[in-house]
């Protein structure tokens, strides 16, 4: 378990980040888009198979991050896995939840984990609500499944709508999905009626095209930058860590540079 050497942007949009966060695993895998797939502990036959579908086909585009609880989120992880983040409710010494073990070590050694707590730390009931802040902060767009009015997934809604995150969810049946069903009538989620076409609109330009990847997160990519220029000609990382200091950790976070041995160049 390592500290994040500096706390995503995304992150700083909420009203309470969190002070510090601890991880185990790829930190490269919160570069570029990111699409958090949360919803209801207990699916409908639809919702498993759907959501199945969906999540394995838009995995190849982008990284889905979820809460590893079971439900959709094991869903969500399973399906797009190894390219998939967890935030847990508990510190990382901690397996959590036990029906997910054999999930959680396979995302800690092959993806990536995260939390905001230290050694030691069991979930209370709000650490719920605080591990869904930072799902849906650090996502580019929410995927809501399946969910009910006045359950975990609301929490989840009211954060993605606070943080002007966009909303889709799969279409549901009448009187099922109350939370899904409610914000669609009221124009603040869209239906993915059509997974591929979900795909060409918002999805299929992004693995060729760094720029709109960046401009989505709120970075820069200027052909003079500093940074970028110094790196282009495969300076040691020691050397230009001396340099530049925590800013070139924060270029390699957000997926402008890549480190390979004791080099650091641009991607």
């Amino acid at each position: 378990m390592q500290v994040l050497p500096f706390l995503p942007k995304q992150l700083c949009a909420l009203q309470k980040p969190p002070k510090k966060l601890f991880y185990i695993g790829k930190l490269e895998l919160l570069n570029g888009f990111k699409i958090a797939v949360v919803g209801t502990r207990k699916p409908n036959q639809y919702t498993r198979n759907l959501t199945s579908m969906l999540v394995s086909k838009i995995s190849k585009y982008a990284t889905i991050i979820s809460g590893g609880a079971i439900g959709i989120d094991s869903i969500a992880h399973i399906n797009s896995y190894p390219r998939t983040i967890m935030v847990s409710p508990s510190s990382l010494d901690i397996i959590y939840p036990k029906e997910n073990e054999k999930l959680i070590k396979n995302i800690q050694s092959n993806s990536l984990i995260i939390s905001e707590y230290e050694n030691s730390y069991m979930p209370h009931r709000y650490s719920f609500l605080e591990r869904n802040r930072i799902v849906i902060a650090l996502s580019d767009i929410v995927i809501l499944p399946q969910g009910d009015i006045n359950s975990g997934t609301s929490s989840s809604a009211r954060f993605a709508l606070e943080l002007n995150k966009p909303i889709f969810t799969l279409p549901q049946r009448y009187g099922e999905s109350t939370l899904t069903n409610s914000l669609l009538s009221q124009g603040k989620a869209k239906a993915i009626y059509d997974i591929d076409e979900f795909i060409e609109k918002y999805l299929a330009h992004l693995e060729s095209n760094l720029d709109s990847i960046n401009a989505i997160n709120g970075f820069k990519t200027e052909s003079n930058d500093e940074i970028l220029e110094f790196c282009k000609s495969a300076p040691s990382y020691e050397i230009a860590f001396g340099k530049f200091g925590s800013r070139l950790l924060e270029y390699e976070f957000n997926g402008l540079l890549v480190r390979e041995n004791s080099i650091i160049r641009t991607k």
